[in-house]
């Protein structure tokens, strides 16, 4: 399960990638619907160490660009 995960989370990272990169608006939003469904995949296959990661990662990068525009 874990390489499961790990290959669909580098999937997202690719279709995520290419999605910025694109001008074409359905091919954009088709990737990150890709993305996101990847995504998604990987949180359901993942080991739960991962699982934390995949999900506190962000959550704290949120909060930490919330505290610098709170102050600014």
């Amino acid at each position: 399960m874990l390489t499961l995960s790990l290959a669909t989370l580098f999937v997202a990272a690719i279709a995520l990638y290419i999605s910025y990169n694109i001008s074409d608006d359905v091919f954009k939003t088709a990737m990150r619907f890709m993305s996101l469904t990847c995504f998604l995949v990987s949180l359901f296959c993942a080991p739960w160490p991962l699982k934390m990661g995949l999900v506190s990662i962000p959550w704290a990068i949120a909060s930490l660009n919330s505290f610098s525009t709170e102050n600014s």
